[in-house]
């Protein structure tokens, strides 16, 4: 007698339907771990323009400025960092990018997911000479569509020194 093997039209169907239902709960979980690596690499890659910046200020000796652009061309004199940012040499230390002034980076626009926002009273970091940013410390916000609960944020202290942490303050994402 001719033994036939492989599976039956029922074993397919039960081993469909227990991959299925596995597969229902591992989405969720994969969407949400999607969005956090979103949030955490924009967040990184605002954290390594800022370390440039700071490091380049510091081997040159020049003031060097990181402001919010989506031209490449000028500051936005905003605060809307998800939607690029460039980091310039600013020779004659006048906070804006002149003919003269070296423009070391141009970052585009962030996820569209994602806002990056800082207060409005400090729209640009100035990193001084010796990688010293005056001023207040400033911290800008990391949100998603998922909320508060979720956000990050980076802080740049007055002595220069970057810091990724969660907000500080409570109503970051509103």
């Amino acid at each position: 007698m001719n033994k036939q093997k492989g599976f039956t039209l029922i074993e397919l169907i039960i081993t469909l339907s227990i991959v299925s239902i596995l597969s229902s709960y591992a989405l969720p979980s994969f969407h949400e771990l999607k969005l956090n690596k979103q949030l955490q690499s924009e967040r990184n890659r605002l954290t390594g323009s800022l370390h440039l910046a700071r490091s380049h200020s510091i081997m040159h000796q020049t003031t060097v400025i990181v402001c919010p652009s989506t031209s490449g061309g000028s500051c936005d004199n905003q605060s809307n960092w998800h939607q690029g940012w460039i980091i310039f040499s600013d020779k004659n230390s006048n906070r804006q990018l002149d003919a003269e002034d070296i423009v070391l980076r141009h970052e585009d626009a962030m996820v569209s997911q994602i806002t990056a926002l800082s207060s409005s009273h400090r729209s640009k970091i100035r990193y001084t000479n010796i990688g010293f940013s005056p001023g207040t410390n400033l911290s800008i916000n990391f949100c998603d569509p998922r909320g508060e609960e979720k956000a990050l944020a980076v802080i740049v202290s007055n002595s220069g020194r970057v810091k990724q942490s969660k907000p500080i303050s409570s109503n970051v994402c509103s």
